[in-house]
């Protein structure tokens, strides 16, 4: 998680492979069982719609009684929402939790993905969402192989990664506020994220735009 101790050199090198990978995750047509478990409803965390995404940011303002999360904080979600497509597709076979953690990479390789608990149908966005956000110093090289691989100009991968970053936040967030014994740590971390989203413009800070 987060590439520790990996040059960038390695990291585009390692980049590289897993959205080569991950392609091939896209392109595959599952049939029979396959098709059928992955079509199943899946209660993620990620972004579905414009109104859920709304939804659940007045649900995590309605709970925080304590005021935890600050008004500007929520406003900043909120403007990435209204910014949000109308609604998520759900077209290719995605991971859906392919952050850095669940890689295994050899020299400049990656060797397999694992942990497919949460994979279902969805954009391939739902991928590069993760593959990006937990790259540590290398998030402006690997969203520039993302885009090369793809022919997505580097903006719209930022629009896309942006919103599901607010909708995993968002999420996170409300389950914390739900749960008396959710780790403080965790909920400490997942407040710091949205301020580097909201506050910090993670996704734009390096942006020409």
């Amino acid at each position: 998680m987060g590439m520790p101790g990996v040059d960038g050199v390695t990291a585009r090198l390692l980049a590289a492979d897993a959205v080569q990978r991950l392609g091939g995750l896209h392109s595959w047509m599952p049939a029979g069982r396959a098709e059928q478990t992955l079509r199943e409803p899946l209660d993620h965390d990620g972004f579905i719609s414009q109104a859920a995404l709304c939804a659940g940011i007045e649900n995590l303002a309605a709970r925080d009684r304590d005021r935890i999360v600050s008004r500007p904080l929520l406003d900043g979600l909120t403007a990435v929402a209204d910014r949000a497509p109308l609604q998520a597709r759900a077209v290719v076979p995605v991971h859906a939790d392919c952050h850095w953690g669940n890689w295994l990479a050899r020299d400049h390789s990656v060797t397999a993905l694992l942990d497919f608990e949460w994979a279902r149908f969805g954009e391939p966005a739902d991928d590069w969402f993760f593959l990006a956000r937990f790259s540590g110093p290398h998030l402006e090289t690997v969203l520039d192989v993302i885009a090369c691989a793809t022919a997505t100009p580097v903006e719209t991968l930022r629009a896309q990664c942006e919103v599901r970053d607010a909708a995993h936040l968002a999420s996170d967030l409300r389950v914390a506020l739900d749960r008396p014994d959710f780790p403080a740590r965790m909920f400490a971390d997942r407040l710091r994220g949205l301020q580097e989203l909201i506050v910090g413009r993670y996704w734009w800070r390096h942006s020409r735009s």
